[in-house]
């Protein structure tokens, strides 16, 4: 391990003697700098190193993070963290995220998604904020905010043992280093070094050695690009779905925005029909009459029979009731055959995934949401059953 470090230039992040005079900096200054941080971007290289490695494990990462738009004490600031990791199969992606007491995480095609208003437990087990999954998620400790809420408890917890150079030079440039161990029954359980530039507190470098000389020894060394891109100010949900969509398209697994969406307006409807033309609605936009968007795949077996489930359904409706056949999939010649042709009043959609992404539809199908004519969301069916034909008619009948 102590190879690896110096082969990665550690001794040269070695503490030198001050160099010009100022004020000390307390970790209590360097905390309060941090946690107020502004807006910030950068990515970084994150290398890890194990005993039983020869090579270390790098990721790559990207760094997003502002102050909350909204007062929040469940986190010390709003963030998206996008990392990748070259594997044996090819590049491993993921990201995390949180704003607005949701916090959202993906990997290995898997979306997963907390929100606080609905289960505030996973962001705070047993009353403990700091163990809640948008503060323990992989890589958020790399944010300054985050840094800053570490030095502040670092601060109250004597097992910390550490220095602050606010005069010292690293690789021949001013910086600001804090460098420590945390030692518990006698014993080091880490080592840790952090380098910051001096005028901004931007992160240059950070190092972690994990249970030095011992056979669970593990190495970290982080390097900071101070790679500012276009930053994004605020971040929410429409922000997240647009930089992120296949994932959200191909892999959520939660309804939570389906389950919320009666009351409000219908999202967004935009993709091709069977005839090669185009279907537009726009999101609060009224509809001709109240209309059915049933989002449906050739692939599942129950799919003709919800089709002509809801057809018998909507004949026995005494007013007009449209249909719009949202179908995931993206061949017409797989759909065809199930539609058999509109009937007056319907329309048949291919390719209608951001559709179904947008109105929080899910991984699995089939989806059948209930649109007033205003353009308001009435109720929706999750799923196919052998009531469906009776549930449809009563919900149809509660449109407007």
């Amino acid at each position: 391990m102590k190879k690896y470090r110096a082969l990665l230039s550690v001794a040269a992040l070695a503490l030198c003697f001050p160099v010009w005079s100022g004020r000390p900096t307390t970790l209590s200054d360097i905390a309060n700098r941090l946690t107020t941080y502004g807006v910030y971007s950068d990515s970084c290289t994150y290398e890890v190193l194990l005993a039983s490695l020869s090579e270390p494990v790098t990721y790559t990462i990207g760094l997003q993070s502002m102050p909350s738009a909204t007062p929040d004490s469940l986190a010390p600031c709003d963030y998206l963290i996008s990392w990748s990791l070259p594997t044996p199969s090819g590049i491993t992606e993921g990201f995390s995220a949180y704003f607005d007491g949701s916090h959202f995480r993906f990997r290995d095609k898997r979306l997963q998604e907390y929100h606080a208003d609905m289960d505030p437990e996973p962001f705070m087990p047993e009353g403990n904020i700091d163990r809640g999954v948008q503060c323990q998620v992989q890589f958020a400790d790399l944010l300054p905010q985050f840094i800053g809420h570490k030095f502040a408890e670092m601060q109250a917890d004597s097992s910390y043992i550490y220095r602050v150079s606010p005069d010292t030079i690293v690789g021949g440039k001013k910086a600001v280093v804090v460098k420590g161990v945390r030692r518990t029954s006698g014993y080091d359980g880490l080592e840790y070094t952090y380098v910051f530039e001096p005028s901004t507190m931007r992160p240059l470098r950070i190092e972690f050695e994990n249970n030095p000389g011992q056979i669970g020894e593990q190495s970290v060394a982080v390097t900071f690009d101070g790679n500012v891109q276009p930053t994004l100010q605020q971040l929410d949900l429409n922000t997240l779905v647009a930089l992120k969509g296949e994932a959200f398209e191909k892999y959520r697994e939660s309804t939570f925005s389906l389950d919320n969406l009666p009351g409000r307006p219908m999202p967004e409807i935009s993709a091709p029909t069977l005839g090669g033309e185009r279907y537009y609605h726009r999101a609060s936009s009224a509809f001709n009459a109240p209309t059915v968007i049933a989002f449906i795949e050739s692939s599942v077996g129950s799919t003709p029979d919800l089709i002509a489930a809801v057809r018998r359904a909507l004949t026995m409706s005494p007013r007009q009731v449209d249909i719009v056949w949202a179908f995931l999939d993206h061949r017409g010649d797989d759909v065809s055959p199930l539609t058999d042709g509109a009937i007056p009043g319907e329309s048949v959609l291919i390719h209608a995934g951001g559709a179904a992404r947008d109105c929080g539809v899910g991984a699995v199908t089939p989806v059948l949401i209930f649109a007033n004519s205003d353009g308001t969301v009435s109720d929706f069916i999750r799923g196919y059953n052998q009531d469906l034909e009776s549930l449809v008619i009563q919900k149809a009948n509660l449109c407007n």
